[in-house]
């Protein structure tokens, strides 16, 4: 009965990080406000709480952050350029075959974001979304998951997740049919980190490989949106 409790409460935290996105860009249409409901309330919240209630800050901290392993470094590195290589390849097709960048900006632009603001905005999605969304879905979710049911399955849920809130921002702004092509993306990109993490449990080499795959992603909103 308490495995799945726990397991309902996991999957009641993956609907939460869809509402909060939801929420933050479509009601208030504010990438502030998505901000502070989706990394500050679900991906730090969260972990932050259930790690104070139970007594293992410390313990997960030194988990994730105290071993350096140079080979799982660079198979994150491997995988983060290949990702950096396909989201920027795979831009330049979406924008050449039916994607126009003017909808894309003028989307943005009503989220709150200007050519004023690109430079942090890229810094801030490069190095803090791309930590948070470690520590939340293969630095906590996967885990619990994994306390429960079968890897594969583990894998399977939580890139579930992961990719679900990322399918309101895609058909926003691609439309719903790459809408739909890019959040399958994205959760085959989540299924790599978490094979990754099941290989490497620090910290370290799944995030630079997110890190890069975000930095892909700003050098395009960059060069050709903004």
């Amino acid at each position: 009965m308490k495995r799945k409790r726990s397991l309902l409460l996991l999957i009641c935290y993956g609907f939460l990080a869809t509402l909060a996105v939801f929420y933050g860009l479509l009601e208030m249409q504010s990438l502030f406000v998505t901000f502070l409901s989706f990394h500050l309330l679900v991906c730090l919240g969260i972990p932050l709480l259930h790690a104070l209630w139970e007594g293992e800050l410390r313990t997960r901290w030194r988990l994730a952050w105290e071993t350096f392993d140079k080979s799982g470094m660079a198979y994150g590195v491997l995988l983060g350029v290949f990702l950096f290589t396909a989201i920027v390849a795979g831009m330049w097709l979406l924008l050449h075959h039916g994607v126009q960048e003017e909808r894309i900006r003028f989307t943005l632009e009503r989220w709150g974001l200007t050519s004023a603001w690109i430079g942090w905005f890229a810094l801030y999605t490069v190095i803090v979304n791309s930590l948070l969304e470690e520590l939340l879905w293969r630095g906590f979710v996967l885990q619990r998951l994994l306390r429960g049911v079968r890897r594969p399955t583990a894998i399977i849920v939580s890139s579930f997740f992961f990719a679900l809130y990322h399918l309101i921002v895609g058909v926003v702004l691609f439309g719903l049919q790459w809408g739909i092509a890019v959040t399958a993306l994205v959760f085959g990109a989540g299924v790599l980190w978490a094979w990754l993490k099941g290989c490497f449990p620090s910290a370290y080499p799944t995030w630079i490989s997110h890190l890069l795959a975000d930095l892909g992603l700003m050098v395009v909103l960059v060069v050709w949106i903004f």
